[in-house]
């Protein structure tokens, strides 16, 4: 298994994507949303998170993080909005749903 996320060739797995750290500020919660499915599309390898609604818990059946999954979230967030919701929201409350979560970094990137 290459690097993480597989993505060819770069300055290395922890290169950061999409224009770097930030490279999404100025989008709202929808973008975001859409960037964080994509993050739990490749992470969970099921192509079926593209489609989570935004009310979808993070930690439930329907996307079902565990704490590996999770920090790899987490990692991948940081990497591309240059956001530390783990540093940001010590209780994780971020973390309940696709939509808390996407709101919470939309709000930083503000």
């Amino acid at each position: 298994m290459s690097g993480a996320g597989g993505r060819g060739s770069g300055a290395g797995p922890a290169a950061p994507r999409d224009g770097g750290p930030g490279a999404a500020r100025g989008t709202g919660p929808a973008a975001v949303a859409d960037e964080i499915r994509r993050i739990l599309a490749d992470a969970t390898r099921r192509a079926k998170m593209l489609r989570i609604p935004a009310a979808t818990p993070l930690f439930g059946d329907a996307v079902g993080l565990d704490s590996l999954t999770g920090t790899l979230l987490l990692r991948e967030i940081e990497l591309r909005f240059g956001v530390d919701v783990a540093a940001e929201d010590v209780n994780l409350d971020s973390l309940a749903t696709l939509g808390t979560l996407a709101a919470f970094v939309a709000d930083r990137l503000g």
